[in-house]
């Protein structure tokens, strides 16, 4: 293979992203880069496979090292086992005076360290002797004592930071979401609502940095499918009670994320071994509300795994419709599962196996007094009031992840998975009242089933550490669409219905591979490089070269400043009752109302230049900015055309946006403080794909010619929270705020404020037998805030969307025997 020149390797595969007539000769170019990355495992694996062969013939050291608890405190008579890969204890001894030990000298391999302390949660570490460097152990013990207990400033810490490749990370562990008002009941699109530039939307919808659907989900390290959790608006399909921590990582991201890139949410799971969670929860209260649900978890041997199930019925489905504390037909039955195993092939190999699932069957809410439109022949109005229309939405959703996590020696590390999702959205009509109120009354079935292969290898060399993958997803969709709609004599509908029928079918792939290094300049400065390529077919067809630079710079201990700029590549939403679909005419050339059509799709491009700054003023107070600028072509953009409540996605031509974030974090032992706030602004410009979508023509028009605001993004937005512990009892309290999102013509009409406060006080009593209860009391709107977070016209708005009223909830936890 001839040589591969720098020119070649980054002018002209770059030339291939902004010059398609050029293609050919990039491509040449780009086949040698992936022939090179194709053959990077293996010389990694030689290499290490080689490196370790030199360790074999090294002599082994003794090893020191402390004990100490999660607030420095050394920890006296810890117990410390040294286990070889086949289960033998090869060396065991105890913690002395200010909490060191030694490990004698042993034979070079791999092995477990595991230290145990009664009241403390057993630690369990990777040890490879020889070991490169002479430095000692240092490792720490988590106390098992519950959460609720006690708050301090090492279990409340500051959330924000950077991720290891200098990405902005704002990150929740599990203490901090039982911190929030509701605890583990807490929806996980709420938690996330407490970060900086996240915004609210209608049915507890959320957005981050501007953008509607360009959140991606990783799972353990493991991209999920990019239809996992496709349509937010209805159904939450992950929740908080098996959340270990989670984090938003946005801004500039390195290579190894694509496809769904303005906020990565990264959730870690609990697991049966570090997380003794075996408890029942019953939660309810106002709204009809009420949601059991059980944690089991625990570990022997090799194997653990970790259980979770949750039931909710609520009469707060969806956003309610009107503004009165009750909503109109919105009842929801939900159930949800989820279980996480892992078993240790080895000391340096896990096989794991995710799974989850969500049932959910919702109302969909009514407005009363509206005034039916259509006639219908036989029909008197008079006996079908809108506030009794019942048309329904149904929801089914699994997913799995299969894992083999392994290290290869002490320089490098692999990740292989597959993943599998199958997604299912069934629209019932309520037939005579959607007829005469709506003039259509469509069934709908809706679905997307897909699989995907990654794989992740990380090697370590020197000052740097190169990570490189592929991804590759089949995305099958479904959509079924038999409607009753009135036909047109002239511009006059009939009043006998018609029945029409549309139907598609469509495989969708998308693939890509990465490169990427982190690389220690110095002390001060790192440098984050390297560059993606993809590509999407089906209802989409593009491919892009998504190159991305960060520079990370420490002038101080208490100061860093990060700076970079990326090219990134968003997918549509696949899975969307309109895309693809040929315009539905009857016999007479009439379009039936109500029906969303839309064209093929296009792919996202973004660049985006991204600068932030964190600083600890002191041990309590660290305080964090990030701003942001960045240029959309094809913004890709979702709405509810017509009273069906799936989102059609569809593309503006062109847009930008830009944002200013900031966030404090304080905290004391028993005391803890976060506020967070961003200033956004998102802008489009004429429509690309869709354009029947936007009656009326003048509006179309509009938008072709003039910048327009999105409807999704407040201009200020603010969230925040406390807690305080004082004896037994722990006090909290969180708020959010927004300057209201815009509907109307060409989203030019300002909503209201939106504000709501919640409280809760938890105490944790001691029962015989059963042990520590807990129970925690919640107050949701404290000050019955009318919140109206849609207005009833908009682009690709239905209905108007209000939030929840004052509502009092109780929870009640019970801790439950181990399996």
């Amino acid at each position: 293979m001839p040589a591969i020149s720098g020119e070649c390797c980054f002018e002209r595969a770059f030339t291939m992203a902004i010059s398609p007539s050029r293609v050919s000769r990039a491509t040449r170019c780009c086949v040698q880069i992936y022939a090179v990355l194709a053959l990077a495992p293996l010389i990694v694996l030689l290499t290490v496979s080689g490196s370790a062969a030199a360790d074999k013939q090294l002599i082994s050291q003794s090893m020191p090292g402390t004990v100490k608890d999660a607030l420095g405190r050394p920890l006296t008579g810890a117990v410390v086992i040294l286990r070889a890969a086949d289960g033998r204890t090869v060396a065991r001894t105890a913690s002395g005076e200010g909490g060191q030990f030694k490990l004698p000298a042993t034979a070079p391999g791999t092995y477990d360290l595991i230290v145990r302390k009664p009241r403390f949660k057993p630690a369990i570490e990777l040890l490879v002797l020889p070991a490169r460097t002479r430095a000692p152990l240092d490792l720490v013990l988590e106390s098992k004592q519950a959460l609720t207990v006690e708050v301090s400033a090492t279990r409340v810490s500051a959330q924000y930071g950077l991720s290891a490749t200098g990405a902005a990370k704002y990150t929740f562990t599990g203490r901090d979401i039982t911190n929030l008002p509701q605890g583990e009941a807490t929806p996980l699109n709420q938690v996330l609502l407490q970060m900086p530039g996240v915004a609210l939307d209608q049915n507890q919808e959320i957005h981050i940095r501007g953008e509607h659907a360009g959140i991606q989900y990783q799972m353990n390290g493991i991209l999920l499918p990019l239809d996992i959790n496709n349509d937010p608006t209805f159904t939450q399909l992950l929740n908080s009670y098996f959340v270990k921590s989670v984090s938003l990582i946005d801004g500039v991201l390195p290579a190894e994320y694509g496809y769904r890139t303005a906020g990565v949410v990264e959730i870690s799971t609990k697991n049966g071994c570090d997380d003794a969670h075996n408890e029942f929860t019953i939660y309810g209260g106002q709204r009809d509300t009420a949601q059991p649900s059980f944690q089991l978890g625990g570990c022997s041997g090799k194997f653990s795994y970790y259980l979770t199930g949750v039931y909710t019925h609520s009469n707060l489905g969806l956003s309610s419709a009107t503004s009165g504390p009750d909503p109109i037909h919105d009842s929801t039955d939900q159930g949800q599962g989820f279980a996480y195993l892992t078993y240790a092939v080895s000391a340096t190999t896990q096989l794991s196996l995710i799974a989850g699932m969500t049932v959910a069957n919702n109302q969909f809410p009514n407005v009363p007094g509206e005034t039916p439109e259509f006639s219908l022949s036989g029909v008197n109005p008079v006996h079908f009031p809108s506030a009794d229309i019942d048309s329904t939405l149904d929801q089914q959703d699994y997913y799995g992840v299969l894992a083999l996590n392994g290290a290869l020696g002490t320089s490098a590390d692999y990740q292989v998975a597959y993943t599998l999702h199958y997604n299912r959205e069934n629209f019932n009509p309520d037939t005579i009242s959607d007829l005469i109120y709506q003039g259509i009354a469509p069934k709908v079935f809706d679905s997307d089933f897909s699989n995907a292969a990654q794989s992740n290898l990380t090697y370590r060399w020197n000052d740097h550490t190169f990570r490189t993958g592929f991804y590759f997803g089949e995305y099958g969709v479904e959509a079924d669409n038999t409607s009753q709609v009135f036909p047109l004599k002239g511009d006059v509908p009939l009043t006998v219905p018609i029945s029409t029928t549309a139907d598609l079918n469509k495989i969708n792939l998308v693939y890509g591979v990465y490169l990427q290094d982190t690389w220690q300049l110095s002390e001060k400065l790192s440098v984050n490089f390297g560059s993606r390529w993809d590509r999407v077919s089906g209802l989409v067809n593009d491919s892009q070269f998504s190159p991305t630079i960060n520079f990370v710079y420490k002038p101080r201990r208490d100061t860093t400043i990060h700076a970079g700029f990326a090219r990134n590549f968003q997918v549509p939403n696949f899975q969307g009752i309109s895309t693809g679909i040929t315009a539905l005419k009857d016999t007479t050339g009439g379009v039936g109302p109500g029906i969303s059509l839309s064209t093929n799709l296009d792919a996202e491009t973004d660049y985006t230049w991204d600068v932030g700054y964190i600083h600890q003023f002191t041990p309590h107070l660290v305080l964090s900015q990030d701003s942001y600028f960045r240029i959309d072509r094809h913004y890709i953009d979702e709405g509810q055309f017509g009273f069906v409540p799936i989102d059609a996605p569809f593309n503006y031509v062109r847009g930008y946006g830009a944002g200013l974030e900031n966030s404090v974090t304080y905290n004391l032992p028993n005391f803890s403080l976060r506020l967070s706030q961003f200033v956004a602004r998102e802008e489009v410009r004429g429509v690309a794909t869709g354009q029947y979508n936007f009656p009326p023509p003048a509006q179309l028009q509009y938008i072709d010619r003039h910048y327009i605001v999105l409807d999704h993004t407040p201009l200020v937005g603010a969230s925040g929270g406390a807690a305080y512990k004082w004896k037994t009892w722990l006090f909290t309290f969180d708020g959010l705020f927004s300057s209201g999102l815009r509907g109307g013509f060409a989203n030019r009409t300002q909503l209201p404020k939106v504000w709501q406060f919640n409280l809760s006080a938890a105490k944790t009593l001691d029962v015989p037998v059963l042990g520590h209860i807990e129970n925690r009391v919640i107050l949701l709107n404290v000050f019955d805030r009318i919140n109206l977070i849609r207005p009833a016209t908009g682009i690709g708005v239905f209905q108007a969307a209000y939030g929840p009223r004052v509502t009092v909830y109780d929870a009640l936890t019970v801790r439950l025997p181990s399996l």
